[in-house]
């Protein structure tokens, strides 16, 4: 079942996230490292302040996964043309639970929540090095957008 997270469920919550920034350490060690989220933030998103929604995927009352996004409006530059947007932050499926389609049941879940909310398109980041989260989001219709790039000084 896929529901709206609560403030009992942020514990669970950070400890998939915990799981998330872990494997991002081991994508980017340069730039990333093991860590728990914010509370604050955490607290925040569950109340749905500034436009931000958390969902979770609980079976048997265990949380195997959760999205975050926010709703957002493009910017108000000249050459940007007036859109609403979901903007996907992070989705995490429990490493025991993945290859069940949790992470499309999310996925599915987020964009219909962004049509109730007039938005126009999902945009998320993806680590180049994270294939996996890749080959989800093509399989579900997302295409690249932009490119960011580095140059590590050493």
């Amino acid at each position: 079942m896929i529901r709206p997270a609560q403030q009992k469920d942020i514990s669970k919550i950070n400890d998939l996230y915990f799981t998330l920034f872990e494997q991002m350490q081991k994508y980017e060690p340069d730039y990333m490292k093991s860590a728990y989220q914010d509370e604050g933030f955490l607290r925040s998103v569950v109340q749905q302040e500034s436009n931000f929604i958390v969902f979770v995927e609980e079976t048997e009352s265990e949380i195997n996964g959760f999205v975050i996004a926010q709703l957002q409006e493009s910017p108000k530059y000249n050459c940007f043309v007036a859109q609403r947007c979901v903007y996907l932050m992070d989705i995490v499926v429990s490493p025991q639970k993945r290859g069940l389609g949790i992470g499309k049941s999310l996925i599915e879940k987020i964009e219909l929540w962004g049509r109730q909310h007039d938005a126009d398109y999902i945009e998320l980041h993806v680590l180049a090095s994270n294939t996996s989260a890749i080959k989800l989001y093509r399989r579900e219709g997302y295409t690249p957008f932009s490119q960011s790039m580095r140059k590590r000084f050493k």
